[in-house]
């Protein structure tokens, strides 16, 4: 009898192993496919626990619209944080990653992307109050601080390349911490730092430099899902919502009651016509 036990207790763990490790699970009696999807735990207001230890933002509205809309598929949510994210997707763990990621050239070459953005991320600049520096036409000969691996570097040189003869002198800058990054404009070493006004506003918080200011919003940053290599059908299809939602104002409405504004009617023709 013990025996029997055993074998069925066995078998049971083999079928739960299997079916974690597949990735888009197709349910044999609804025909719906299960689609692991992982988004993080502490950014809000994009993806964060809420008091309940539930995930909620910005980022799991969406993902919760794009399920409603997609008959085929049913959206299995996990928070998880970052690394554990792209560890997570790589192994096959995961089918798709929701953390307000760019489509930069060295992710296009291992995973797939909808054509369709989901999220605006406007950026400004961290300046002297007297520098009257107000945009980045402004910036024109004066020096900026970025990681020559981070997107916003790539951002940057392709500015340059647009406006030749108006080019920005940006410093590659390897490990350098947002505050620090303040500091050394407060302090005059540099002359800006491309920032979120969230992130300034947090820093500021506990640097409280009463001699820098954050200017409007310069450059706006194009977010995208992630889907996993082989999931060209999934990617499709949620492109298609995503489009659908953009079309409908779903996409404005999350992003009014999560951002606290529609960044897309806002920034929008920023993504088409470069930056300001």
């Amino acid at each position: 009898m013990k025996k029997s036990i055993k074998r069925v207790v066995c078998t049971a763990m083999v079928l739960v192993l299997m079916f974690s490790a597949t990735g888009c699970a197709k349910s044999e009696d609804s025909g719906v496919i299960k689609v692991k999807v992982g988004t993080g735990n502490a950014m809000p207001p994009y993806c964060s626990l809420d008091d309940k230890g539930e995930p909620t933002g910005y980022d799991i509205e969406v993902l919760k619209e794009i399920d409603k809309r997609l008959d085929k598929y049913e959206f299995d949510i996990q928070s998880m944080d970052f690394n554990t994210l792209i560890v997570s997707i790589d192994s096959g763990a995961l089918d798709v990653v929701s953390h307000q990621l760019v489509k930069s050239e060295a992710r296009k070459g291992k995973y797939l992307f909808p054509e369709q953005y989901y999220c605006l991320s406007p950026m400004s600049l961290c300046v002297k109050k007297d520098s009257g520096i107000a945009s980045l036409d402004d910036m024109a000969g004066k020096t900026i601080n970025q990681s020559p691996t981070s997107y916003e570097y790539s951002m940057l040189v392709d500015y340059n390349e647009k406006n030749k003869g108006k080019e920005i002198k940006i410093n590659a800058v390897s490990d350098l911490s947002t505050a620090d990054g303040f500091k050394q404009v407060a302090n005059g070493q540099v002359d800006a730092a491309l920032t979120y006004e969230s992130t300034y506003d947090s820093v500021q918080e506990e640097l409280h430099l009463d001699n820098i200011s954050l200017t409007d919003v310069v450059m706006v940053e194009d977010t995208y899902l992630m889907c996993a290599k082989g999931k060209d059908e999934l990617n499709a299809a949620i492109d298609g919502a995503l489009k659908d939602m953009v079309k409908d104002g779903t996409l404005s409405k999350i992003s009014s009651q999560f951002l606290g504004q529609d960044v897309f009617s806002s920034y929008s023709d920023m993504i088409d016509n470069g930056t300001k």
